[in-house]
Formats: C-alpha cells, structure tokens, sequence
C-alpha cells in the first residue's frame, strides 16, 4: 500500500473548486476570503478547506465512499447539503482507492470526538471557529456560508465570546470580591436557560455596592414593562432601564444627580421580595423600613410598588415620626393618605398633586422635574 501524497497534505488549506456544468474540472487554489458555497446561481460551488493528519472525527458518516483522491473526497461534501467535514483514508487500499466518510458535523461541535489517528487523515471547512474564539467551554458553531459563527455558552456565561458570567444580580456580583467596578453586567435572577438575562448597571460603590440599578429618570417611569436596555441611553442619563421585576431585594436606593445626594432604606423585617407579583400591594404588605443616608432620619418609612393610571414605580415615603408616639398610615398606589407632611422619594405621578420628582421632601403635591436613579438590593 503506498502513503497518500504528501504534497497535498502539506498544504495547510486548499479549495475544491468544481462546476456543475463540468464536474470533471477542478482547481486546486489558495483563497483565504472563502468558506464554503453551495449551488450557487452561477452553476460554481467551492469550499475551502483545512488538512489534519493523523486526525479522525469519531462520528457516524453519512455517506462512506471509495475515491481515487483526496479531492474527489471534498467535492463529494461539497455536492452533499449536509456534509461539514471529512475523514479520508491515509493509505490507499489495494484497488488503488481511498475511503472517504462524509460527516454530518464538525470538530468544533464534537471536540470530545476529534482524536489522534493511524489510518485517517480529516479535512475540516475553513471558518471563524479555528482561531477558538468561543471562552469558558464555549461550543463555536460555524455557519459555514456567511463566514461568521456564534458562541454557544456553557451554563452560566453569556455575552459574543461567552466571556461574561452571569449573576444573579448585582449583590451576587459583589459578593464574589470587591474587584468589580461600577458598570453594565448581564444578569439573570433564575439563573434558568439565560435567555431572560439582560444587561444592567451595577453600582458596587455607594454604600458597600451591590445595587441593581433599575432606572434613571427626570419624570415618568413605568418599571414593570420598560425592561429593556438600550446602550444609547446609559446609565445615569434619562431613559436607562433595565429589568429589576424578578430581583430579589430587601433594601431600595434612591440616587439625585442633581445634587449627588443618596439615600437608601432597609426592610426592618429583613424579608426579600421582589416586584414581581407585589405591584399594587398596600405599603403594609412590605411593613416597616429604615433610612439612612441624605434623608430625615426622623421618620420610618413605607415603600409601594405601584403600575397604574396614577403612580408608577417605586415610592418610599414617611409612614410616622419615630420620636412622636402617633398611628401612621399605610399608603397605596391610588391613596396616598393625605400626608403633606413626611418626605418622599418618588418620580413624577399622573396629576397635580403628583407632578415632578421628590428626593427627600414631601412629594404629596406638585414639583419640579430632576434626574434621579432608583436601585435594589
């Protein structure tokens, strides 16, 4: 049995080039701007590929053929709609022919199957996949015919090239170091098939870090459905959103930019809820909370999470002065008791009484428009 030519084994990518109209012609060319063309309008079909000696991808073949050469084999999966790659005998058998398998897939998607061989050499299809830009275990899966490829991650990561690992939220983030700067993050708070994750800013800064930043507005906001981020509006500017409807929280940060105030309130209880499922809800259902920061610390606070014609978003406001023994009252989204008196922090309602934004000033009547920033944590 004699060895399989090795001028063609040498050359590190070659092309298979045929035309319908001539099957016999074929041209052995360099073209590193081509991966692979399929019945095209003009009868020509090409695909370029790389050689691996000694190489063998251990799948099921759809096809195993004998051919006289090595480029019989690649026109052979060229010509064949399902064929990505090819496994082709080192040495010619005694009828003077080479055995060719035909694979339904490729070694980027079975890298576990791709092993060292005595009998096989393996040609795979020139593609993006070959300078392994897949992170973290990613799988890349060539789409062979426009030249690009996509990243399919392992569980937990996201992001191109896979490279970012996702969180559960910004306090998860946090709680891994204090290596993390303020900025975007993908996050997914079920950690379920990451196709509900999104991006989100974090701040690991103010007051310890951690906080889900869920929107930045100087008016109106509507949290339950303006979940999605866009990046030509950033954080700290009118219109950041994300989606903080399944972020588990027990403290709540409101954030002036027009003064850098902050201010942020804990859940006395030490329960963690989420939004989702409590829009609406009378502030009793959440009990009592306490504020720290640039806020009047006289009070105990009330916070709603309110979708209506009226109010929405998160509101924390007074619910009763800690050194005056006095019955407070529960708010709601519709009814906010007639307090004129305790501090909100809130963005615009629908009405007068409720125009414009309050940080830390009472909020039960009319105000001016300023850029605040509400987060979760």
């Amino acid at each position: 049995m004699a060895l399989f030519g090795s001028a063609i084994l040498d050359m590190i990518l070659f092309c298979i080039f045929m035309n319908s109209l001539l099957p016999a012609f074929s041209e052995e060319y360099l073209d590193g701007t081509k991966s692979l063309k399929r019945h095209s309008g003009n009868g020509l079909a090409f695909a370029n590929f790389a050689v691996h000696k000694f190489r063998h991808l251990n799948i099921t073949p759809l096809v195993t053929a004998s051919v006289k050469n090595i480029k019989d084999c690649g026109r052979l999966c060229v010509d064949h709609s399902s064929c990505f790659s090819v496994n082709f005998a080192a040495f010619f058998h005694e009828e003077g022919l080479l055995l060719c398998e035909l694979l339904p897939s490729d070694k980027y998607n079975n890298s576990d199957k791709f092993l060292d061989s005595v009998v096989f050499h393996h040609l795979s299809i020139k593609t993006p996949c070959s300078s392994d830009p897949c992170m973290n275990s990613g799988t890349c899966v060539a789409k062979y015919e426009d030249d690009e490829y996509h990243c399919a991650c392992a569980e937990g990561f996201l992001g191109k090239y896979c490279e970012e690992k996702v969180r559960f939220d910004c306090q998860d983030l946090k709680k891994q170091g204090n290596f993390f700067e303020d900025g975007m993050y993908w996050l997914d708070p079920d950690r379920g098939s990451h196709s509900n994750a999104f991006l989100a800013y974090c701040d690991m800064t103010s007051y310890s870090g951690g906080w889900t930043m869920c929107y930045t507005t100087d008016e109106f906001t509507k949290p339950k459905t303006e979940v999605t981020y866009n990046p030509e509006l950033p954080y700290g500017t009118d219109g950041y959103r994300t989606n903080c409807n399944q972020i588990k929280f027990s403290e709540i940060i409101f954030i002036d930019h027009q003064t850098g105030n902050k201010s942020y309130f804990t859940n006395a209880g030490v329960t963690k809820i989420k939004a989702d499922g409590n829009y609406g809800n009378r502030a009793d259902t959440y009990g009592l909370w306490h504020g720290f920061g640039s806020m009047n610390d006289d009070y105990e606070y009330q916070l709603l999470i309110c979708d209506n014609e009226f109010y929405s978003g998160f509101l924390v406001s007074g619910y009763r002065k800690i050194v005056v023994s006095e019955r407070g009252c529960y708010k709601e989204c519709s009814d906010w008791c007639g307090d004129f008196t305790s501090p909100y922090f809130r963005t615009a309602a629908n009405g007068s009484d409720g125009n414009g934004v309050a940080f830390n000033t009472n909020g039960h009547r009319s105000l001016a428009n300023r850029l605040i920033s509400v987060g979760l944590r």
